[in-house]
């Protein structure tokens, strides 16, 4: 492959390539480092070209950032400063080998925009690539790490690429360092690797899953509900963040961000990238509202690869001295009908702005249903005889809301205190078993768990904090599964919830009854698995053991009481110690899980 068509290849993940007759490029490569730069170019291609192995684009991403640097040379190639877009699929069409591959025939034979167009369609159409996970011992790891930390952190750049084919690079990239790190400093360490990697990677594994989720989860809200929904979304967001700026500021700058979204999950890194970092620079360089923050004010501050991890995670600032307790123009005013009138979405907009400027401590779930909650009320009194005094109550009801929503929080993190976060995540399969009893245990489990990690951190934040973290995590979640899965094939009460309002969805989940009209499994034996190998698995295995127990037992009998658990659970416990303490351990086991069933299908099938 020719050079100048190498260096047309790397401008693919140039975040900064812009007029044509600069070299952006090199000031891109220069920014980022060249270690920085392989990593875009590693997480370009195997993003966009998945039926190529990892050595071989080990090597393209070697040559590539070769070529990306001779752009910093003193003769720099004129391709340096082309389109972006045609240069990327001009470099890939230029190889026949990757063409043929990766089945490109039909976009290299396009040009202009129908071939750009073609390659943005073919990635959304790549599938998701659900590589079987290779368990990896901890010194394995660490044999590996210590012999070349680039192609450690390589590898799993390539693999969750090829996973996440629509994320944005600086995501994965970021995830990749994380992954480096906790393995630099298990690594260090001469004895119990493996407690290391399992202790000191839990927080960095929930971070992965967590941010995943997220990240699925804006795509998945900008593509089922719109414009509108993540405009608001940005606007709680920005308006907790920043509550010094007015309205126009931060309608000005939730309007460029929500429409990088929109370009963002369309596949396109090059103009998802530009994007971000238009907005970065045209947000750093409003000083009249950089003076007034803090937060913000430190985060300008920093490099241009910094600045926008550290804007999007930034804390609330404190809130202006002058800022009353409450919106006492949206409660008070006489002329708020006429003004609900004039322009629904506007003056909806401007009480959300000040209701989430005046509570950080909410959840930003939370403040969109307090602003449909207004708006419904204001829906209802404006066509009273007195709807000053009708709208005058609703402060009181959007805080009981309130209230009720934290309480419900309060009393997972009382739970998960007192008795663990197994208890929860046991709690929590039997929920879900009991209204989608025909969902997988796998899919049961996995939600589950990661339910109870989201908690686990949560819980251990200050009060303040513990809304916006859990329901946020715990609605990215959900969106991520909603969007995932066919709700429809679950059953139609789930069908309905991920059809709700965005921010009503996890509520409707709350409330949903158990499933009482799928058909519930044959009763069988063989889904009690209760053998002498429960008194030698590990504390993990156990966990699972015993959550799978409960998965059998609640989706036989969808409608089973917490009593009628607990006598089961109760008779189970007692066996396994009973026979784990038998010295014929076999024998003991054949008698008491036949006795077991028996109890347990007189319960379950009563």
């Amino acid at each position: 492959m020719k050079w100048a068509t190498l260096i047309s290849f790397v401008i693919l993940i140039s975040a900064h390539f812009g007029k044509s007759d600069t070299n952006r490029l090199c000031e891109h490569f220069t920014e980022v480092k060249e270690e920085g730069f392989k990593a875009f170019v590693l997480v370009a291609l195997s993003q966009n070209l998945h039926e190529s192995g990892y050595e071989e684009l080990v090597l393209l991403t070697r040559e590539i950032t070769t070529a990306a640097g001779a752009c910093c040379g003193e003769n720099p190639s004129a391709d340096c400063s082309k389109n972006e877009a045609e240069l990327f699929q001009s470099a890939i069409c230029a190889s026949n080998e990757i063409v043929n591959k990766n089945n490109l025939e039909d976009c290299c034979a396009k040009t202009g925009d129908e071939r750009h167009q073609c390659f943005m369609e073919r990635k959304k159409s790549i599938p998701r690539h659900k590589e079987v996970k290779k368990t990896y011992s901890a010194k394995e790891k660490c044999e590996a790490f210590k012999d070349n930390r680039l192609a450690y952190t390589g590898a799993f750049i390539y693999r969750f690429s090829r996973m996440h084919i629509m994320m944005q690079p600086r995501i994965i990239i970021d995830f990749a360092k994380r992954i480096g790190d906790l393995a630099e400093e298990c690594c260090a360490q001469e004895e119990n690797l493996d407690t290391c990697f399992y202790e000191k990677g839990r927080p960095v594994r929930n971070y992965l899953a967590g941010v995943t989720a997220q990240s699925h989860s804006l795509c998945a809200i900008s593509k089922k509900y719109g414009e509108r929904v993540i405009k608001a979304k940005k606007v709680a967001q920005y308006s907790q963040k920043l509550p010094q700026a007015t309205p126009e500021e931060i309608g000005d700058i939730t309007q460029k961000i929500t429409s990088s979204v929109f370009t963002c999950c369309s596949g396109d890194s090059v103009k998802c990238m530009k994007e971000r970092k238009q907005i970065i620079e045209d947000v750093c360089a409003r000083d009249d509202i950089v003076s007034r923050t803090k937060h913000l004010a430190e985060c300008c501050k920093l490099s241009i690869v910094e600045k926008g991890h550290c804007i999007e995670h930034m804390e609330p600032d404190e809130k202006p001295a002058d800022l009353s307790e409450k919106v006492e123009s949206y409660i008070k005013d006489a002329d708020v009908c006429d003004k609900f009138a004039a322009g629904k979405d506007l003056f909806i907009g401007g009480f959300l702005y000040e209701y989430a400027r005046r509570h950080p401590e909410l959840s930003n779930q939370m403040l969109l249903r307090i602003a449909k909650g207004y708006e419904d009320e204001l829906t209802k009194c404006c066509v009273t005889e007195n709807p000053p005094e009708c709208y005058g109550k609703a402060d009181e009801k959007l805080h009981a809301a309130v209230q009720d929503n934290l309480s419900h929080f309060q009393k997972i993190c009382a739970l998960v205190s007192t008795q663990g976060k197994a208890a929860y995540e046991k709690l929590m399969v039997i929920r879900y078993t009991s209204i989608m009893p025909t969902a997988s245990f796998e899919g049961i489990r996995t939600i589950t768990y990661r339910m109870g990690g989201i908690m686990q951190e949560c819980c251990a934040k200050d009060q303040s904090k513990l809304m916006p973290c859990a329901e946020e995590k715990l609605s990215d979640l959900l969106d991520e599964t909603c969007a995932e899965n066919d709700p429809a094939t679950i059953n139609k009460n789930v069908e309905a919830c991920c059809n709700d309002f965005y921010s009503h969805r996890r509520l409707c989940i709350l409330n949903m009854k158990p499933d009482t009209e799928s058909a519930p499994p044959e009763f069988s034996a063989e889904s009690f698995p209760i053998t002498e190998a429960l008194c030698t698995m590990s504390d993990k295995d156990s966990l699972t053991a015993s959550v799978k127990l409960l998965y059998e037992v609640v989706r036989l009998k969808p409608t089973v009481t917490m009593e009628q658990i607990k006598t089961l659970t109760d008779g189970f416990n007692a066996l396994k110690a009973k026979c784990c303490a038998d010295e014929n351990k076999q024998q003991c086991f054949e008698t008491e899980r036949a006795a077991f069933i028996n109890t347990s299908k007189g319960l379950l099938t009563a």
